[in-house]
């Protein structure tokens, strides 16, 4: 078979279409994909060891410091449950 139908002018804008058709199809369904992934990715870096091992440092680091008794004892003057007293 020979080549010059293709390139045949009454063919070009069919051949053209054809291929800006396909890249268009194709950007519309990676391009979310691509972004789904990326969001993934910044989420997993939340969840390396090193960003764990952070967390927990800071998390400890907070609930070794000192807290006032105000903080401790919640009151029902702001909306909170009295504390029960055992046995009841």
């Amino acid at each position: 078979m020979d080549a010059s139908p293709l390139f045949d002018p009454e063919y070009l804008p069919i051949i053209a279409g054809t291929l800006i058709g396909f890249a268009l199809l194709a950007a519309l369904l990676l391009v979310p994909i691509w972004r789904f992934l990326d969001r993934e990715e910044e989420v997993a870096e939340e969840w390396t060891p090193e960003a764990v091992a952070e967390r927990m440092r800071e998390h400890e680091a907070s609930t070794s410091a000192p807290e006032s008794a105000e903080e401790t004892d919640p009151s029902p003057e702001r909306g909170e449950a009295a504390p029960r007293p055992p046995g009841a």
